[in-house]
C-alpha cells in the first residue's frame, strides 16, 4: 500500500513537476485521440468502399473463360443445377444472374458513354435501395421486357434527365448497331464516382437483346457472401468445386492443372478485389498510413512521458535520497515511479478516448467533414470504430508507455543518499 500512496503524492509538490505531468497527460490524450480518429477513418474507408464496390460488382463473379477482364463477355446458358451447387457452398448467401453491355445513351441534347447492367428477377436490390434518392426500382421478370431503368445523379445532371424522361441506348457490335429506348424510373447516388458516372441499371432482357443473345442466356453469375465470411476463402471453395481442372489466380493465370474432365470448368471465379485491384490497393496504402500515424503518436507520447518522469525524478532527488537513507530499496522506489507513469497514462487514455470517440461519432452521424467524390469516391469522411480495436489500442498504448518508463525509473537506482540529500 505504500507504493500506490507515494505514487499518488509524487510530483504534486513541485511546480515544474505538476506542469510537466499535465503536459505529459495532454500529450497522451492527444496521441490516443489521433490514433483513434486515424483508425476509425481508415476502417470507415475500407468498409464503405468495399461495401459499395461489392454492391455494384458483387463479392464474387463467375464469368465465362476469357471474360474476366471485361464487363461483357460471351454468353453462357443458364444452368439451374450449377446455381444450386453454388448456393449450397459454405459462405454463400445469394446467387443471381447478370449481364452487361457498354454503349452510349442519347437524348435531344447530348450523348454519353455508359455501362448498362442488366438485373434479373432474383437480383438482390438491397444495396441499390440504400443509394436511391428519387423514384423507384423497377420489378423485372423473365416473361416480359421492362424498359424502365435506374440512372445515377451524375448521369442525370450530365444528360439533363428527370424521372419519366426517355433516352435511347445504342450499342455497336456484331453486324449492325442495336438500340433500345428506356425510361428513367429512379435516380441513385452512391458517391462512388467511378461507378456513378457510367452505370445504368436495366432489365437483363434488354441487355440480352442488345447483345443479340437467346432467351435463357446470361453474362455470368454474381455471388453474395454471408456477413463475416471471407470472400477469398469462399472463392477458393467455388474454384475447387466448379473447376476441378483449372483454378485461376488473381491475374487469370493457371494456378492448378489436372487431367480430369473439365465439368464446370468453363467459368472463372473472380473476387471483387481481383476485379478492382487499384481500389483495394489504395485501401491497403491507407492501412499503411495508419500504422505510420500510430507509431509516430506512440513515439510522441513516450518522449513526453519520459520527460515528465525525468523532471519528477530531478525535483524529488532529495526526497529519494532521504528515503534511501531510511532503508527503502531501489526496487520499491522504481515501482513508485512506474505506478506514477501508469496513473498519468491511464488519465491520458481516458481523456483521449473521450475526445477521439466523440469526434468520430460526430463525424459518423453528421458528416461535417466533406470530401471531393471525384477524388475520394465518397462525399463525406466515413468513420467506423470497432470496439475490440479500441480496447487493444488502449492496452497496447498503456503497455508500450509503461515499458518505456523503465529507463527513466532506472535513474533512481543511481542516486546515492550522501549526495542527493544535499541536492538543491
Amino acid at each position: 500500500m505504500l507504493a500506490p500512496f507515494m505514487a499518488r503524492r509524487l510530483g504534486e509538490t513541485g511546480r515544474k513537476s505538476r506542469l510537466m505531468l499535465r503536459v505529459a497527460t495532454l500529450c497522451v490524450a492527444v496521441s490516443v485521440s489521433v490514433m483513434l480518429i486515424a483508425l476509425g477513418v481508415v476502417n470507415g474507408f475500407r468498409h464503405t468502399v468495399s461495401d459499395k464496390v461489392s454492391g455494384f460488382a458483387a463479392d464474387i463473379q463467375l464469368l465465362p473463360l476469357g471474360g474476366a477482364n471485361a464487363d461483357e463477355g460471351t454468353a453462357i446458358s443458364y444452368d439451374s443445377l450449377l446455381v444450386d451447387e453454388v448456393a449450397a457452398t459454405e459462405g454463400v448467401a445469394h446467387v443471381q444472374r447478370f449481364a452487361a453491355k457498354a454503349g452510349i445513351i442519347r437524348n435531344d441534347s447530348a450523348i454519353y458513354g455508359i455501362m448498362l447492367r442488366g438485373f434479373a428477377p432474383e437480383t438482390d436490390t438491397t444495396f441499390l435501395h440504400r443509394q436511391l434518392v428519387e423514384g423507384h426500382i423497377p420489378t423485372y421478370t423473365d416473361s416480359t421486357r421492362n424498359r424502365e431503368a435506374v440512372i445515377s445523379r451524375s448521369i442525370s445532371r450530365a444528360m439533363r434527365l428527370q424521372l419519366g424522361d426517355k433516352f435511347d441506348v445504342l450499342v455497336v457490335g456484331g453486324d449492325t448497331p442495336r438500340r433500345d429506348r428506356l425510361r428513367v424510373a429512379g435516380i441513385y447516388d452512391s458517391g462512388m464516382e467511378e461507378f456513378d458516372r457510367m452505370t445504368v441499371i436495366g432489365d437483363i432482357s434488354v441487355v440480352r437483346r442488345l447483345n443479340g443473345w437467346q432467351q435463357g442466356e446470361t453474362g455470368g453469375y454474381e455471388v453474395l457472401v454471408q456477413r463475416g465470411a471471407d470472400r477469398k476463402e469462399v472463392a477458393r471453395r467455388l474454384a475447387e468445386n466448379l473447376q476441378p481442372t483449372r483454378v485461376l489466380d488473381g491475374w487469370g493465370e493457371m494456378a492448378v492443372e489436372s487431367d480430369t474432365d473439365a465439368g464446370s470448368g468453363d467459368l472463372e471465379v473472380w473476387t471483387v478485389e481481383e476485379r478492382y485491384p487499384q481500389i483495394f490497393d489504395w485501401l491497403a496504402m491507407l492501412g499503411l498510413n495508419t500504422t505510420i500515424v500510430i507509431v509516430i503518436m506512440l513515439v510522441v507520447a513516450v518522449v513526453n512521458m519520459s520527460s515528465g518522469v525525468l523532471i519528477v525524478v530531478l525535483e524529488q532527488t532529495r526526497n529519494i535520497g532521504i528515503l534511501k537513507a531510511l532503508g527503502m530499496r531501489n526496487g520499491l522506489l522504481q515501482r513508485i515511479f512506474m505506478l506514477r507513469s501508469v496513473r498519468i497514462t491511464l488519465r491520458g487514455l481516458l481523456w483521449g478516448d473521450l475526445l477521439g470517440i466523440a469526434l468520430c461519432l460526430i463525424q459518423q452521424y453528421t458528416g461535417v467533414v466533406t470530401l471531393d467524390p471525384q477524388n475520394y469516391m465518397m462525399s463525406t469522411v466515413p468513420v467506423l470504430l470497432h470496439w475490440d480495436e479500441v480496447l487493444w489500442l488502449n492496452l497496447g498504448t498503456l503497455g508500450v508507455i509503461t515499458l518505456s518508463m523503465a529507463l527513466p525509473a532506472a535513474i533512481v537506482a543511481r542516486i546515492t543518499p550522501d549526495k542527493s540529500i544535499r541536492f538543491q
